[in-house]
């Protein structure tokens, strides 16, 4: 098997910086002229040859540069190869030093989409790296392949609890997974501050939960604004009035000076304000599916709706769990630039103690399906406590329509 990056849509964005970079490098060469050179500072010319050397030298490893990966199952061996438009260097790994192919999830931000990159976990040491997607399902297609290649079981740590599948079993629907894997179902009780409702029905169970409650003071805040026309309005008006302002205008001009301050914060503080009182998530679990629903201030919308054939696992985030997984990660991320563990702690006092004050303030991401077309979530910011017996339930539920 054979995996390869490189060309296609990277040539193209590419492609810019390499004309770029060459016409730069044939300026300051005295190839191409240039209308002004005499009158240009002694300077620019080797700041020219910089540039267009640079301009040249990323341009041509985006728009030539390839990289493979073979995974030969027969000899044993993970080939890395990397060159221009043919391999010019390459590094062997033996595939026995691995024990299972990794799907992880790296959080991305404002610039970057996340990503679920697919690696070899190694059985001690740093783990090699394969391919990426931003798409759960794509990314969990590819491990899915290179499993059963390489004859390895899936290690999913895409959310807070990773879990371990054997070959051939990754695909299965939850139910029939579980039950391959023999896996029993722990009974949570109800919490007593538990807000979520739960009600099961002619084999339908429906779980209720209510929105965030809102606070007065946060409705203040949001239409603090309002305030701001008080002080400016009248000496506008005066203003227009002065400058002898068409009404028309001065009418406008007021007019949207107080939806902006007004109108519109008062309008998001009291949509904010119902949804807290009538928004909620409906969760409909029954023989034709998972649906979710969210009601809002005024309407309510279908925002997932999975076959039971298609959810594939079940997780839950809680501030605790979250924490930990944060760890974790922290602790690969050490290893693989250490290269090696070593003996004693993995991460030093000050992470620790910045996981720790990161965790008093994290708060769960609820409930998540794992499907074959992505990832579902509901019940964000509830207690840990609500979160992990919702999760129980949504078990429950599956393994008993499935």
């Amino acid at each position: 098997m054979r995996l390869r990056e490189g060309g296609g849509c990277m040539a193209l964005f590419g492609l810019p910086f390499l004309c770029a970079g060459i016409l730069v490098s044939l300026a300051a060469a005295g190839v191409v002229r240039i209308e002004n050179a005499r009158d240009a500072s002694p300077a620019t010319w080797p700041l020219l040859a910089l540039l267009g050397t640079v301009f040249t030298v990323v341009g041509s490893a985006l728009v030539f540069g390839r990289s493979w990966i073979t995974l030969d199952a027969t000899r044993g061996v993970v080939e890395k190869q990397w060159g221009l438009l043919v391999p010019m260097r390459s590094r062997t790994y033996q595939a026995g030093e691995y024990s299972t192919v990794m799907l992880a999830f790296e959080a991305g931000d404002s610039d970057t989409a996340d990503k679920f990159p697919v690696s070899l976990h190694a059985r001690t040491g740093v783990s090699l790296p394969l391919c990426s997607s931003t798409q759960y399902p794509e990314a969990r297609a590819w491990a899915s392949v290179i499993a059963r290649h390489l004859r390895l079981e899936i290690e999913d740590a895409t959310t807070d609890h990773p879990s371990r599948m054997p070959v051939g079993a990754e695909e299965l629907p939850i139910r029939e997974r579980i039950r391959t894997e023999g896996a029993e179902q722990a009974v949570v009780e109800r919490p007593a501050a538990a807000r979520s409702e739960v009600t099961v029905e002619n084999g339908v169970t429906t779980l209720t939960i209510p929105s965030p409650q809102f606070h007065p003071a946060q409705f203040a805040l949001m239409a603090l604004p309002a305030a701001i026309p008080l002080f400016v309005f009248n000496p506008l008006a005066q203003f227009f009035r002065q400058t002898k302002t068409p009404d028309a205008i001065g009418q406008i001009f007021l007019g949207f000076l107080l939806f902006m301050f007004v109108g519109l914060p008062w309008t998001i503080a009291l949509n904010a304000f119902l949804r807290s009182r009538r928004g909620r998530t409906i969760v409909t679990i029954s023989e034709s599916g998972v649906r979710i629903q969210e009601r809002g201030a005024w309407f309510t919308t279908t925002t997932a709706s999975h076959q039971l054939a298609d959810i594939i696992d079940l997780d839950y985030s809680t501030a605790e769990s979250s924490a930990g997984a944060s760890r974790r990660h922290a602790e690969q991320a050490v290893i693989q630039s250490r290269g090696a563990p070593r003996a004693g702690p993995v991460i030093g006092p000050n992470t620790e103690r910045i996981l720790r004050a990161i965790s008093r303030f994290a708060k769960g991401r609820g409930v998540t399906l794992k499907t074959r077309h992505g990832l579902t979530s509901f019940g964000q910011g509830l207690p840990d406590a609500e979160i992990v017996y919702l999760h129980s339930v949504v078990r429950r539920a599956l393994l008993e329509v499935g």
